[in-house]
């Protein structure tokens, strides 16, 4: 047989043929009275039944336990991750159970060492881990980006719905469907906090179901969406300015802590730079102010010298990406002022309906419902997946690395 040739080998036995005249036939009605039987069972024991699988699964797992330790008959060995504010209570513990026949050795850990994270954040941000879970669990030495996400989502997702009657509407759906599945209680105080700032800027914008004026009374407002979209389009980028920099702020920290402060200041301390020599260029530009253009120049091409020392060709490449990152931002306006413009054309027809008067009233009210919900469900997607976008690309590409596995305790059952 030739060297990578495969073959195969069989025996042969004699082939015996069996009857078996004792096999029960079922016909089809009493099969039915049989399954009817077994369900029943099922529900009346499904409690049981599930407690017992557990119990019994924890009890595998126990009996297994030795089997994932180096051990002897007379001696084992484990190695484990302990978060730090857990470690004396867990040696008291080993202890007792051991009396005191356990040597433990703990030491913290090092640069080289991988990890597990165990998010620890205020009841209040807790929920908005559901997007971190969704994402990537932050390294050891990074900052958990979820504190940050709990101030900027809701005001990310009201900025674009901005709807009184909108809000209302999303928030009560969002508290009968956490009443309805309350496994995913995280994800919808999430939307119900969205929902109550949607609330708050649709009295900002002065908007209830798309209108500023309800019969001869107009709702005050701080900022009109329909009447003063260039001053949206300002205060948008404006808050794409912020939060772009904040990550740049947060990546500078974290890149600090892993390669010290010299990598922090040309890696990400360089952005800034341009920034500032891209701010004095416009400015100067605009005759805003009397400065020279040689400055802001000298401040650009400094951050690019920062830029090639700090992050090689690789941040020369990306050079322009932190301006269209702020632009992106632009989004905020753009997802907000095309919810209103329907919500605006959906009444106004409504409204020539029902000047017809007849039946065309009834249509009219039909064209109300239907168009406002259909609007509130491509709001409520359109603000939910842009403000997510905001934080997934613009905000986390300034700092966020990721990647580490999520601490999960031996025996815990999530």
């Amino acid at each position: 047989m030739r060297i990578g040739e495969s073959f195969m080998l069989f025996h042969f036995i004699p082939l015996t043929c069996y009857s078996f005249p004792n096999v029960v036939t079922v016909e089809r009605d009493e099969y039915d009275n049989l399954k009817k039987r077994l369900g029943k069972l099922g529900n009346e024991y499904k409690g049981f039944l599930l407690t017992a699988e557990e119990f019994l699964s924890q009890e595998l797992e126990r009996a297994e336990a030795p089997l994932k330790f180096a051990s002897t008959s007379s001696s084992f060995l484990i190695k484990g991750w302990i978060p730090t504010e857990q470690l004396n209570k867990s040696i008291d513990r080993l202890n007792k159970a051991g009396k005191n026949k356990i040597f433990i050795q703990f030491q913290d850990a090092k640069k080289e060492d991988k990890v597990p994270v165990k998010l620890k954040n205020a009841g209040y941000a807790k929920p908005f881990e559901f997007f971190i879970n969704l994402y990537s669990m932050p390294t050891y030495k990074e900052i958990d980006p979820t504190f940050f996400i709990f101030l900027t989502f809701p005001l990310f997702f009201g900025f674009m719905l901005g709807d009184i009657g909108y809000g209302i509407v999303s928030y009560v759906l969002f508290w009968f469907l956490k009443k309805k599945f309350p496994k995913a209680k995280n994800i919808f105080n999430v939307m119900l906090l969205a929902s109550a700032v949607s609330i708050v800027f649709g009295f900002l914008y002065g908007e209830i179901f798309g209108l500023e004026e309800i019969g001869e009374f107009t709702l005050p407002h701080v900022l009109s969406r329909v009447h003063e979209i260039t001053t949206l389009l300002y205060v948008a980028i404006g808050i794409g300015v912020v939060h772009v920099n904040i990550g740049l702020i947060i990546g500078f920290i974290n890149e600090m802590r892993a390669h010290g402060l010299s990598k922090a200041i040309f890696e990400k301390g360089s952005w800034f730079v341009l920034q500032i020599g891209v701010a004095l260029l416009a400015l100067s530009s605009f005759n805003i102010i009397n400065l020279s253009t040689i400055i802001g120049y000298g401040f650009v091409l400094l951050s690019i010298i920062m830029l090639l020392k700090g992050e090689g060709i690789k941040g020369i490449i990306e050079l322009p990406s932190i301006f269209t990152n702020i632009l992106s931002y632009a989004r905020l306006m753009a997802i907000g002022l095309s919810s209103v413009s329907l919500a605006l054309l959906i009444n106004e027809s409504a409204a020539g309906l029902f000047h017809k008067g007849g039946f065309s009233i009834l249509f009219g009210i039909l064209l109300l419902i239907v168009g406002h919900v259909f609007n509130i469900v491509l709001g409520l997607f359109g603000s939910f997946l842009h403000s997510l976008r905001l934080h997934y690309v613009e905000f986390f590409s300034k700092f966020f690395d990721g990647g580490a596995e999520k601490y999960r305790p031996f025996g815990l059952k999530e």
